[in-house]
């Protein structure tokens, strides 16, 4: 690697060859075979999500106006498509790993004292840990994955007067641990085990396995906000939980499970209500 941490392909190669236990020419054809197939997909408008890795996918552009860097004429940026690449959780923690323990500091207008701004961080990681600690205990006794189980038919769908039930005010986000499911996040975070559905659809395009049974631990899921409440669900959250329980039945389709047929079972007769 060079004095500005940049690594060249002749280098590259070179670490997977030595890595792998291949030669050269292997891995250099292995490399531009794997960029070819990564680009053609990229051109097509696909995504590719490597595990453990990250996830590759194109949006598109607008055309819009501009100036010449150059002359700082006037001219006209046509419309493109531009490639954006998202790490997963771990490899974000991985590469920023060294740098957990900086602070951020300030020089006050004198350059004679320091400032820290550290207390609303501390207080955020201390209330993230407080509702890991309070997820943990809710699902100390679940064992397996328990979102597979369909709502039986004597589960209420209608709504009931909030006065009756106190609403559950949802989260915007959520760590998934080791041992966690959607069925445990879902009692947890939303009130009601069988609303883990919703999260399932709203957290899809990120995922790295299109199973509803498997998540992977450490990555964070977000927490669809409800208009109502699991108790007191207005329309919106309704059709919601119907989208969630329809995206699951196609993936569990898609993967052979006989559980497909109850959750389209479900959607549809929700999707009449």
């Amino acid at each position: 690697m060079s004095d500005d941490n940049k690594i060249t392909l002749h280098s590259f190669a070179a670490l997977v060859a030595a890595r792998a236990k291949v030669s050269s020419v292997e891995a250099n054809t292995y490399i531009h075979q794997f960029a070819k197939t990564m680009s053609e997909e990229l051109e097509a408008g696909g995504d590719i999500h490597l595990y453990h890795f990250g996830r590759f996918h194109t949006t598109h552009v607008d055309e819009q106006a501009g100036h010449d860097p150059n002359s700082g004429a006037p001219l006209t940026i046509p419309g493109h498509s531009r490639v954006h690449f998202r790490p997963y959780t771990a490899l974000r923690f991985a590469v920023n790993a060294p740098f957990r323990q900086l602070r951020i500091r300030e020089l006050t207008p004198d350059k004679t004292a320091w400032r820290t701004r550290t207390g609303v961080w501390i207080l955020l990681v201390l209330l993230a840990l407080l509702l890991i600690v309070l997820g943990i205990r809710e699902k100390s006794g679940v064992s397996t994955q328990d979102a597979s189980l369909v709502p039986p038919a004597t589960v209420p769908t209608a709504p009931v007067e909030p006065e009756t039930t106190p609403s559950v005010a949802a989260a915007t986000g959520v760590i998934v641990s080791p041992g966690d499911t959607l069925w445990a996040i879902a009692a947890t975070r939303l009130g009601d085990p069988y609303w883990w559905p919703i999260i399932y659809a709203e957290n899809r395009p990120e995922l790295s396995r299109r199973n509803p049974d498997l998540i992977d631990s450490g990555i964070t899921l977000r927490i669809p906000a409800l208009a109502g409440s699991v108790n007191n669900p207005s329309v919106a959250d309704l059709r919601l939980k119907t989208n969630g329980y329809q995206m699951a039945a196609d993936d569990y389709q898609k993967l052979g499970n006989p559980r497909a047929a109850e959750y389209e079972k479900v959607a549809a007769r929700w999707s009449k209500e």
